[in-house]
């Protein structure tokens, strides 16, 4: 530590670092817990830096959450490109395993309960995921399609990064042979 009290590494970080790190410690915090449950003294003590900190990134502890379960940009990652290989691309990104706190968590889905906070969620969810996807596809039941398309993903990541994690067989990309032609064909409708 340096005379101020600051480890030589906290000093170092850039502001888009020292953000990244507050938001996985919240996005962990938030995947296994209440949101009521959840302090900001603890987020801070996991990503290594003051609460004082995290207000002046984020303002409070609500709009961290709102920040954490904004799908926007997940949204971008998964719906850009054409139509003809969404599936592909879609099916892709639930296949691997990922850490358990990123965007489109399944934890942070299943952990929502009740209150505002899950409200919030769900509608973002809906709003940013759901709706982007069928404003992308054509016919009148493109909303149920959407719909349909994400339970299909949702349900693979959830059985893959959780149910047999560690268990699973098949590489992704073999997941992806088998699975995207499915998603595909709701695609297409």
């Amino acid at each position: 530590m340096s005379a101020s009290g600051k480890s030589s590494e906290s000093s170092k970080r850039s502001s888009t670092q020292t953000r990244e790190l507050i938001m996985e410690a919240a996005g962990r915090a938030f995947a296994t817990r209440p949101y009521r449950e959840i302090s900001l003294k603890e987020i801070a003590v996991d990503a290594g830096v003051s609460a004082p900190l995290i207000i002046k990134y984020f303002g409070s502890k609500e709009q961290l959450f709102e920040t954490l379960v904004d799908f926007s940009s997940a949204s971008e990652l998964l719906f850009d490109g054409p139509l003809e290989d969404l599936g592909e691309r879609i099916v892709a990104v639930f296949a691997r395993p990922l850490e358990p706190y990123k965007p489109l968590s399944m934890n942070i889905l299943m952990m929502s309960g009740d209150g505002d906070h899950a409200l919030k969620l769900r509608e973002n969810y809906s709003a940013q995921i759901v709706d982007v996807l069928a404003e992308r596809l054509s016919g009148a039941d493109a909303r149920l399609r959407a719909e349909l398309v994400m339970s299909m993903v949702t349900g693979l990541a959830m059985m893959r990064r959780r149910m047999m994690a560690g268990h699973a067989t098949g590489t992704p990309d073999e997941v992806v042979a088998q699975y995207a032609p499915l998603v595909q064909k709701l695609i297409d409708g």
